[in-house]
């Protein structure tokens, strides 16, 4: 028998690219909505992360703290975005996401800087081993996990407790439609989907005092995570790639991921950048705790809203036959 096919993402809405009322580029109105606000965004070093930055320095933010794994990357955004805006005051680091001590180091230079956190973006994260669990190298396994998960925990409990002193504030983590699946790539799938378990345990923990928590499929961007597994399909693995030449089984897991996207539609990076921002500026609050796509467009969630509420939808749940066995969502 031959090697099943991996699910394809599938998306909630039909967009490819930020829309007038995510784009603050355009929509003054939106960019004034974050007036001496303080953003943190992780994994600001390119692709998704660098166009949310981007964005941010669009808006009347105060400042921008960025950070990457690799810090020429971030320092290349940060110039970017003084460039866009040169009263805008910029922090960057590097350092690995995984690693709590460095992460509360950096929170805590931000708060002493410029006095609060109000938005964090967390969008750090790893392409997976494109193979079935059985064949997939347990350290690389654990890694794509942990980058996204531990990541996700990791900024956040650093930035919670500065959100509550201030009694505000909202974190947004970059999370993937992968999070639905359920052949292939596991470690992907479960890194992802516990982000969005975490957005609405942060939400039920923190709403009392004003924190809003979001999880985010950003679509399919054309990020340095597919070049590297083109470049490794073809038999050109670049230096700091992320496809190991030794572990077994990346050739395989190049060529499926390749042949996965080829018939892909490709969104922009603008496009989850839009969203990242309009859930930052408060109007999709009442999300707060759930999946947001950013392939729909904001106006269809805004209009959902009461239908969203009295069904709890985008949520993560147990499908049964029996009330019992679902857990409710807490608004």
């Amino acid at each position: 028998m031959g090697e099943p096919k991996i699910q394809r993402e599938r998306s909630l809405g039909d967009q490819h690219d930020c829309q007038y009322s995510t784009d603050p580029r355009v929509n003054k109105e939106l960019a004034a909505s974050f007036q001496n606000q303080h953003v943190v965004i992780a994994g600001a070093g390119r692709g998704i992360g660098r166009a949310t930055a981007e964005f941010f320095a669009h808006t009347a933010a105060k400042s921008l703290s960025l950070m990457a794994l690799e810090l020429a990357e971030v320092d290349e955004t940060a110039r970017i975005c003084k460039t866009i805006n040169p009263d805008l005051l910029t922090k960057t680091a590097a350092f690995d996401v995984k690693d709590y001590d460095q992460v509360q180091s950096f929170i805590n230079e931000v708060d002493r800087d410029f006095g609060k956190v109000d938005v964090l973006f967390m969008n750090a994260g790893r392409p997976p081993q494109w193979l079935s669990t059985h064949e997939s190298d347990p350290q690389l396994w654990w890694d794509t996990v942990s980058v996204s998960l531990q990541g996700a925990f990791n900024f956040s409990r650093a930035a919670v407790p500065v959100m509550r002193r201030e009694r505000g504030g909202r974190i947004i983590f970059t999370s993937s439609a992968a999070a639905h699946l359920s052949l292939g790539m596991s470690s992907y799938a479960i890194g992802k989907l516990g982000m969005v378990r975490l957005a609405e345990t942060l939400h039920n923990e923190n709403k009392e005092l004003g924190v809003k928590t979001f999880a985010i499929h950003p679509g399919a961007v054309q990020t340095r995570f597919f070049s590297d597994f083109r470049d490794a399909a073809d038999g050109k693995v670049k230096a700091g790639s992320y496809v190991s030449e030794t572990a077994p089984g990346e050739d395989k897991s190049a060529k499926t991921a390749v042949h996965f996207f080829q018939d892909t539609q490709w969104d922009t990076p603008q496009m989850p950048a839009g969203l990242v921002v309009a859930l930052a500026s408060g109007q999709l609050d009442f999300l707060s705790g759930r999946y947001v796509d950013a392939a729909r467009r904001i106006e269809e969630y805004i209009a959902d809203k009461e239908r969203i509420r009295e069904k709890d939808l985008h949520r993560v749940r147990l499908i049964a036959d029996t009330d019992w066995f679902v857990p409710k969502g807490i608004d």
